[in-house]
Formats: C-alpha cells, sequence, structure tokens
C-alpha cells in the first residue's frame, strides 16, 4: 500500500476537478433527456442522485476505514470478489482510456486539428505516468492548485457573460413531463464515474481519532455543490447563447460559447482561460484514474510497488485508445444516456450497494 496520505479538502478538490473536466468541454446534457430547454432541470436532478450513489461507498469505507474497495469485495464476497475485482480493474483502465480519447477528441478537433493522434496520446501518458510515479499526495496538491484556477477562472467567465444570459431561453418551462429531466439526472450521475474512487481512496485519507460517515458525506456534498453550481451557470449561458437546438448540434458547446465572449468589443479570446484550465483537469483525470488502476492492481498482487504497473498499462492504453476512437462519433454515441448509464451505474451503485448490504450480513452473523 502506498504511503501517501491526504487530506478531506484536498480529497474534495481531487473529485471536484475530475467531475467538472467533462462539463468544461462536452456538456453531454443536451444529447440526453428532456432534450429541450429544459436540460437545466436535469443539472439540479444530478445534485441528489449524485449524493444518494455515493452512500453505499460512504458507509462501506466507515466499516472497513483501511481497506480499498476491491479489498473489501475479498473481505466480503471470498474468491467472488476477487473475480468481482478485476471488472472493476477494466472500469478503472477503461476510464482512463476514455478520457484519453476524449482529450484527443478535442484537442484534434478544437484546438490542433493536424497534429498526430498518436502524438498527443504519447504526450499525455508520458506526464500522467510521471505524475503517478510522484504519487497521491502531489496528484491531491496539484488538485488544489487546479481548483483554485478553476473556480476563479469560470467565476470570472460567468461575470463577463452576465450581460449575455437571457432567462427566456429557458422558456417555457417543464415543457415535457417532470421525469423527462429526472432520467437526465440519473444520466449525469452516472457519469461521475469518481464516486467509485471513494471505496480506492479512502485509507489514505488523514482521518480523525473519532470518524464517522459525516465526514465523507459532507466532503462529497460540498464537491457535487460546486460542481452543479458551475454546470448549471454553464447551461444556462449556453442556452442564452445558441438556444437548445443549436447547443445540441455542437461538439464542444462552452467552449464555443467562450469564442464569443467579450469585453467592450476590445477584451476577447476568453477560450485561452478555457483550454489552460480544461488541460490541467483533463491531465489530473487521466493520472488519477492512471493511479487508481495502479494501487488496485498493487493491492490484488501485494506486490509493494503500485508504479511497477504504470509503464505496461500506460503501453497498453495507446493501441487500445487507438481502438475506441476510431471514430469521435462512435466514443460519443458509447459516452450518451442510452449506453453509459446502463454501463457505470453497475460499478457506481448497483455492486457497491449489494457489498454494503452483504457486509452487514456478515457482520450480524459474526456478533451471533
Amino acid at each position: 500500500m502506498s504511503n501517501s496520505r491526504i487530506t478531506y479538502n484536498q480529497f474534495l478538490c481531487l473529485f471536484f476537478v475530475n467531475r467538472i473536466v467533462m462539463v468544461l468541454t462536452f456538456l453531454p446534457i443536451f444529447n440526453a433527456p428532456p432534450k429541450n430547454q429544459d436540460v437545466w432541470l436535469s443539472v439540479v436532478f444530478m445534485y441528489p442522485f449524485s449524493i444518494l450513489s455515493s452512500l453505499p461507498l460512504i458507509y462501506l469505507c466507515n466499516i472497513f476505514p483501511n481497506n480499498t474497495f476491491t479489498n473489501i469485495l475479498n473481505i466480503v464476497f471470498g474468491k467472488l470478489g476477487s473475480i468481482i475485482a478485476i471488472f472493476y480493474l477494466w472500469f478503472f483502465f477503461h476510464i482512463t482510456a476514455i478520457q484519453i480519447g476524449q482529450f484527443v477528441e478535442f484537442m484534434a478537433t478544437a484546438v490542433i486539428p493536424e497534429t498526430s493522434i498518436l502524438f498527443l496520446i504519447i504526450a499525455m501518458l508520458i506526464v500522467s505516468s510521471y505524475a503517478v510515479y510522484k504519487g497521491l499526495e502531489v496528484l491531491a496538491r496539484f488538485s488544489q492548485i487546479t481548483t483554485f484556477i478553476t473556480i476563479f477562472s469560470l467565476a470570472i467567465i460567468m461575470v463577463i457573460s452576465i450581460k449575455f444570459v437571457d432567462f427566456s431561453a429557458l422558456k417555457p418551462f417543464f415543457e415535457k413531463e417532470i421525469s423527462q429531466p429526472i432520467v437526465g439526472g440519473i444520466y449525469l450521475c452516472s457519469l461521475s464515474s469518481e464516486i467509485i474512487t471513494i471505496g480506492m481512496i479512502n485509507p489514505y485519507i488523514i482521518k480523525p481519532k473519532v470518524s464517522s460517515p459525516k465526514d465523507m458525506i459532507k466532503t462529497i456534498a460540498w464537491a457535487f455543490l460546486l460542481v452543479d453550481i458551475f454546470y448549471l451557470a454553464i447551461t444556462v449561458l449556453v442556452l442564452s447563447l445558441f438556444g437548445y437546438k443549436q447547443s445540441s448540434n455542437l461538439s464542444f458547446p462552452f467552449y464555443s460559447a467562450i469564442k464569443v465572449l467579450s469585453v467592450a468589443d476590445f477584451l476577447e479570446r476568453f477560450e485561452s482561460i478555457h483550454m489552460a484550465i480544461w488541460i490541467m483537469s483533463i491531465f489530473l483525470k487521466i493520472s488519477y484514474f492512471l493511479y487508481i488502476l495502479n494501487i488496485a492492481v498493487e493491492e490484488m498482487r501485494r506486490s509493494g510497488d503500485y508504479f511497477a504497473y504504470t509503464i505496461p498499462f500506460a503501453t497498453i492504453l495507446i493501441p487500445f485508445t487507438f481502438y475506441i476512437i476510431p471514430n469521435f462519433l462512435e466514443l460519443d454515441k458509447f459516452m450518451s444516456y442510452r449506453y453509459f448509464t446502463i454501463y457505470s451505474y453497475p460499478f457506481i451503485l448497483i455492486i457497491p450497494l449489494i457489498t454494503l448490504i452483504g457486509a452487514k450480513i456478515k457482520l450480524r452473523l459474526g456478533k451471533r
């Protein structure tokens, strides 16, 4: 097990940056229910679903404070737990590859289209591998810097964009049944793959002598609240500038919105701010999930050196990323509500919930 230790505040920053990065580029809610101007309601509903989905892992971590989730699976289910843990290794690996793919998609289509995709993949994996080598504490400190820069930059952009905000673009309210925005909120929650990292990072968090689930619940609640506030502000801005129909046809709605912002026709090109915070955020997310993947394998094999697997995984990720992005439209299709919701929820909610029930039953039988 790694000797790195982080605080709850540092974990909050890690969680926030990892979740906000997709909002800064793709805004997937524009292609999910309710598929009209009520998409902002889906962002509101995302918050309670995200908190509820985090609870099974939070309570599991309270029962097994010194074990990662993959270890907890072994404790609760035995050999079956080891098999389930292998599926989680796949999930961590796949999410890392998807993030690299989305990094390449944005850079190769919106920023530097003439640059080789292979170069982009290798360059990101080199710097991410180095970050993994430096350890969790360095990632956490970098997340604090990134969180400050991101919040400060987004606040400036929101202040500048106030004159462009048109709340009439949100009307009519509830054009469809309320169930549609709720479905959209459920989908947005499924994109929070960071939820599973609660169970993987918990043993490395410095806790008070008397620890309770409330500490982690408070941390996660604040992280999701920050995400939700900025997600809502960004969604309203994009709707105000482009309307729903045009927004749903844009590959990178927020990036497109920032490009049209200006102050007195003098101060322009705010997309450079977007680029800075987005590259910092996507680098952190790829490094973070690569780190999670490494510690999961290290604990399963009990090798004592988590970094030993970084280079092999990075090497495999290069051709695999090429495999999942032969066509960027296929990657976007997989990340849509029709597919990713079904793919993600077993990992972030259903299996942790079953594990929590199994742990409670096992503890009660043990007391007898």
